[in-house]
């Protein structure tokens, strides 16, 4: 029989042997590791979305799971992102308060989501560094102080 301890350190394994998902507008990428976050935001940091801004938002889960655990809302031009982990529905906190951003949830429908000001306050390279976290380890970043 599998002590509570072993079962919670085989699962903790396994989760980090797993390959990740990011799904955005209407496509879908696969990442395995910090270098492919980076590689993954290099190439998206500059798109510019229909509504006429670098700002997009972004699902997070491992492969083969439906449903995200963590949503990121970044809007470069602003310099501010909205990081969420879906399973306790708590926000990173790093930034004062500047403002709402706006970012594009998905072409086919030109659908807009506006992000409240108390939820998009962390950086752009904040941002970038929890999700490669994330994907390092399945958990939620603990680079960021969390909401309660």
């Amino acid at each position: 029989m599998i002590s509570h301890v072993e079962g919670h350190v085989a699962a903790r394994m396994r989760r980090q042997n797993l390959t990740y998902s990011v799904w955005w507008d209407i496509d879908e990428q696969e990442l395995s590791d910090a270098a492919s976050v980076e590689t993954f935001f290099s190439r998206r940091a500059d798109r510019i979305a229909p509504h006429g801004s670098r700002a997009f938002a972004y699902w997070f889960a491992p492969v083969g799971v439906e449903d995200a655990e963590l949503r990121l809302d970044i809007d470069y031009d602003a310099g501010r992102a909205a990081l969420r982990w879906l399973p306790d529905d708590t926000h990173a906190l790093e930034l004062p308060q500047a403002g709402p951003i706006t970012v594009l949830e998905t072409s086919e429908d030109g659908q807009l989501s506006e992000v409240p000001a108390e939820l998009a306050v962390v950086s752009v390279d904040s941002a970038h560094s929890a999700i490669a976290e994330y994907v390092m380890t399945g958990r939620r970043p603990t680079l960021l102080r969390w909401s309660q």
